[in-house]
């Protein structure tokens, strides 16, 4: 028998690990460029890389997307709210919240796998 990975289709934990590496050092690389240090921009990348592979990891792809909705709502209210000056502010928090609310309704459904094996006969 052959396996998914020798046949090119990558398990479901790769595409998240992926998902999150690409998702959080892009976050880092924006950090740093907004900062305008290369230092940050590439210790960014790194630690972005880490952090998103690490969530990935766990499959948390719901979280991924609360933090990208809470991304771009908290970019959009700052923009609107006190313009271009407090975009990244409003960004950075946005995500914050973003991030928590998911945690929060992955607690709330009692999605997580050893949750489910715990209920299961």
């Amino acid at each position: 028998m052959v396996s998914d990975l020798a046949q090119g289709v990558r398990p479901p934990i790769m595409r998240h690990m992926m998902v999150g590496v690409a998702i959080f050092a892009t976050t880092g690389v924006l950090i740093g460029l907004y900062l305008d240090h290369w230092g940050v921009v590439v210790g960014g990348a790194v630690l972005g890389a880490l952090l998103g592979a690490g969530v990935g990891r766990l499959q948390a792809h719901r979280f991924f997307i609360s933090v990208l909705v809470g991304t771009v709502l908290g970019g959009l209210i700052g923009w609107r709210a006190g313009g271009m000056d407090v975009v990244p502010l409003m960004a950075g928090t946005g995500s914050a919240i973003g991030g928590f609310v998911g945690i929060t309704i992955e607690m709330f459904r009692g999605s997580h796998r050893h949750e489910r094996e715990r209920r299961a006969p």
